[in-house]
């Protein structure tokens, strides 16, 4: 072969290979395309609930003299009607603690830290109960570590080394401090939200404010109570210096959630929701005086109960004028 018919095969050769490479290339990018296109084309592929905790316990609103069905109701938000939700949601698992040997003695020096010395009576296998010199009451739950207490007010509770009673930041900043110098503070309570609400009289005469604190949200949704505008974990502030004095009752109830053992379960939509609210299904958390209700929004959020329950369960939030109601967001068979 002469060197010219060398060149010659040579350059047919790369112009061969040149077009081999842009029908392949060409090629994968059709095929591409065409895939795209069809996956466009299928059905979306829903995600089903993992169900793993079994069919849900119902959530224990606490007893209710008026029932939601007592209402007609207006739906009145920005849009005009409800907002889409995901389908599904995560449950929580809320381990319980058990009573070991050395729970007496923990409660005895929880006891002591927050001024109640003298005791225990023993109420019961769980609870036992403690008292100080100011006729003050404790009682603590041995399982928990949640308790409850209350101490008269004193004549010093009541005069201000100022003229102003403490402002909104400074109450809760001031009961934070209070939990935790006792050790009472976590992470999920440190970072939560809060809400203080004054006693009756005008500004410059506050004498006493109610602070609650809740754990920070989970999964971008607020944790929620019975009592709605009232934690779980709440305190009556006064004016006196002295902290026995400060904290005149305390509820301490905190439920450790497992953040890391869940399950998803399908969702009502929030129009089912409001059906349930219509027929009777939902707990009234803030009375109206008034018979009709304008419900402005509806949202998700978490419901933290006053007993035990061992899932953190969702539940829809309907709100309104001096109205809020929750309704369990759980489809009812889950």
């Amino acid at each position: 072969m002469t060197l010219t018919q060398a060149a010659t095969w040579t350059r047919k050769t790369i112009i061969i290979l040149i077009l081999l490479i842009f029908t392949a290339i060409a090629g994968s990018v059709g095929y591409n395309i065409w895939y795209q296109h069809y996956l466009s084309t299928l059905p979306p592929v829903e995600e089903k609930p993992e169900v793993k905790f079994g069919v849900l316990p119902e959530i224990q609103f606490p007893p209710s003299g008026v029932s939601s069905s007592n209402y007609s109701y207006s739906v009145d938000t920005v849009t005009g009607g409800f907002p889409k939700f995901p389908k599904l949601i995560k449950v929580y698992f809320i381990p319980r603690a058990g009573v070991s040997l050395l729970a007496p003695e923990r409660a005895r020096q929880q006891a002591e830290k927050l001024g109640f010395t003298i005791g225990p009576e023993i109420l019961s296998d769980t609870q036992h109960k403690y008292s100080d010199n100011r006729e003050g009451e404790l009682i603590m739950d041995l399982t928990t570590g949640n308790f409850f207490f209350q101490r008269p007010a004193t004549s010093s509770a009541f005069t201000a080394e100022s003229s102003t009673f403490y402002d909104q930041p400074q109450v809760v900043e001031m009961f934070k401090n209070y939990l935790r110098n006792k050790n009472l503070l976590n992470n999920f309570l440190a970072n939560g939200r809060s809400n203080v609400t004054f006693n009756d009289d005008p500004p410059a005469e506050y004498s006493t404010a109610d602070v609650s604190i809740w754990p920070t949200d989970i999964d971008k949704l607020p944790l929620v109570t019975a009592a709605f505008k009232h934690g779980l974990v709440e305190a009556t502030v006064t004016k006196a210096s002295e902290e026995k004095e400060r904290f005149i009752r305390v509820n301490y109830t905190f439920w450790p959630i497992d953040d890391t053992t869940y399950s998803t379960y399908p969702l009502k939509t929030a129009e089912q929701g409001f059906d349930n609210l219509k027929s009777g299904q939902g707990f009234i958390a803030i009375q109206p005086e008034q018979a009709q209700i304008s419900i402005s929004s509806v949202s998700l959020a978490y419901f933290q109960p006053d007993e035990y329950s061992p899932y953190l369960q969702p539940v829809y939030v309907f709100e309104g004028p001096d109205f809020a109601a929750l309704v369990p967001a759980v489809l009812k068979e889950y």
